[in-house]
């Protein structure tokens, strides 16, 4: 079990964390209390998560919580983790042989992209910005936040049966998760996808219609 004292948030990219968070907030990306991301320590013996509930346009380095990679937090821990934990639990372990930042947001035009139909992988694919700095992951459908199905839909969609692990996924009328070795790494995969989904909802491009039939219809 987690002890419950303070463990100081000893890592050179919190930070950047925190400065992510706040700019992902001036974005309109999450409000008050939305999105939580995670660092792994480099000795690798656990994560650091942002905590339950903070005001994450003002998120601090103190508003960290340390995570042993082989311990549960005790129900009356304190500060309490994100409620997100599992799914951050679950990543950290799963790319546990490099640094890594797992970061999830709810970008407005990515939601509205999923919520409207649209397969991110497929949208991104006609944008050559995307693809060639970021892989888009299958999307994971609407589940319950915080809940373990959640985050073991995410775990699955970020092992694809063939090829290399995504950068990011969409969560169905939620949200994304994004990975990356830095904070601002993660951020950036987020932003281009976040980019192309204003774009494609901008043209009013329907979900439905097959990519050559589009294409064909925007010829003089």
């Amino acid at each position: 079990m987690i002890e419950k004292k303070d463990t100081p948030p000893e890592h050179p990219v919190v930070e950047q964390a925190c400065a992510v968070m706040r700019r992902a907030y001036e974005l309109g990306w999450i409000s008050t209390r939305d999105g939580n991301v995670s660092v792994a320590m480099t000795d690798r013996r656990g994560f650091l998560v942002s905590a339950s509930g903070v005001v994450k346009h003002a998120l601090v380095p103190t508003q960290f919580v340390f995570v042993p990679a082989d311990q549960t937090p005790a129900p009356d821990a304190w500060p309490r983790p994100s409620g997100e934990l599992e799914l951050h639990r679950r990543l950290q372990a799963l790319f546990g042989s490099r640094n890594l930042t797992v970061l999830h947001l709810h970008p407005t035009h990515i939601v509205a992209a999923l919520y409207a139909g649209h397969r991110l992988a497929e949208l991104s694919a006609d944008f050559p910005e995307v693809t060639r700095y970021t892989r888009v992951g299958p999307d994971v459908p609407a589940l319950p936040a915080t809940s373990e199905e959640l985050a073991e839909a995410c775990e699955a969609a970020f092992q694809p049966a063939l090829g290399p692990a995504p950068h990011i996924v969409g969560l169905d009328r939620h949200g994304v998760v994004a990975v990356g070795k830095t904070p601002w790494e993660a951020f950036e995969h987020v932003e281009r996808l976040e980019h192309i989904c204003r774009i494609a909802l901008t043209a009013s491009q329907p979900a439905t219609t097959p990519q050559g039939v589009r294409h064909a219809a925007l010829r003089p």
